[in-house]
């Protein structure tokens, strides 16, 4: 059996649909930024976080500019296009920089991530419904439940959690009532693997030299992109503010400092 190559991604699906630029448009593109700029955005985020940010807002985009009712919002599918080339250039470099295995590991520690943090929310609020009118277990609870941004935040906060509900099921009536919020012994011992999992992603990211920063390579097309991707922002800001019903470019957390609504920077 042949072996089936795998999905194209965002990017490149929608670089062969889109208008193809001409060289001096291409160069107009580019000049709206420095080399120089370019670099000082990038040093301040991570390739592929960007790179997953291009892909949301490109697929978020395209749809908006295919409605007939949208042809006033000022990013044309020619300046799409020019995203979207940008981004096809972004996954080529990181694909063939020695980055390329920890692009993977860091793609597996935000998935793990991503289900810890669904675990930390789901446990936090049922514990809520145990602690009734007790102050101490009140307390208790928030303290366990701090942090839930980080890698290191989500996996401290699991476990304090995970401990707390175990010290608090030594009672009986607690037990029962945490056994009939689904809080019983299979969940703790998914919340148990979900950090040591976690644990584990972010260790192995963490041991790759090249997670203290991009090439020099990548960061160059990173921060192009990133560039780029604000100015979507700005146009798609730009279009609700004259009344044009646009979708709004949700910003991805790892994003926020560099794409934020409020974000005026143009160092």
């Amino acid at each position: 059996m042949p072996k089936r190559e795998p999905p194209l991604s965002p990017a490149k699906r929608l670089a062969k649909h889109l208008p193809k630029l001409s060289p001096l448009l291409r160069e107009g593109f580019r000049s709206m930024w420095s080399d120089k700029q370019c670099d000082a955005w990038a040093r301040r985020t991570k390739a592929i976080d960007v790179l997953h940010q291009a892909h949301q807002w490109l697929l978020v985009a395209n749809g908006a500019l295919a409605r007939e009712q949208n042809e006033d919002v000022p990013y044309s599918k020619q300046r799409l296009a020019w995203l979207a080339e940008l981004t096809v250039n972004l996954e080529d470099e990181l694909a063939g920089s020695p980055k390329a295995a920890l692009v993977a590991a860091r793609q597996k520690r935000d998935e793990a991530l991503g289900e810890s943090n669904q675990l930390r929310a789901r446990l936090r609020s049922r514990m809520v419904l145990l602690v009734g009118g007790d102050e101490e277990r009140g307390a208790a609870l928030a303290i366990a439940n701090k942090g839930s941004r980080t890698p290191a935040e989500v996996t401290g906060a699991l476990t304090h959690l995970a401990e707390l509900l175990t010290r608090w099921r030594r009672d009986a009536r607690l037990r029962v009532l945490a056994d009939e919020l689904g809080l019983d012994e299979a969940f703790l011992g998914r919340v148990e693997a979900s950090a040591r999992l976690l644990r584990e992603a972010e260790m192995q990211a963490l041991s790759m030299p090249s997670e203290r920063g991009d090439a020099p390579g990548v960061n160059r097309v990173e921060g192009r992109v990133l560039r780029e991707l604000r100015a979507l922002q700005l146009a798609f800001s730009a279009a609700k503010e004259e009344g044009l019903n646009v979708p709004s470019l949700k910003v991805r957390p790892a994003m926020k400092s560099m794409l934020s609504s409020r974000n005026e920077s143009r160092d």
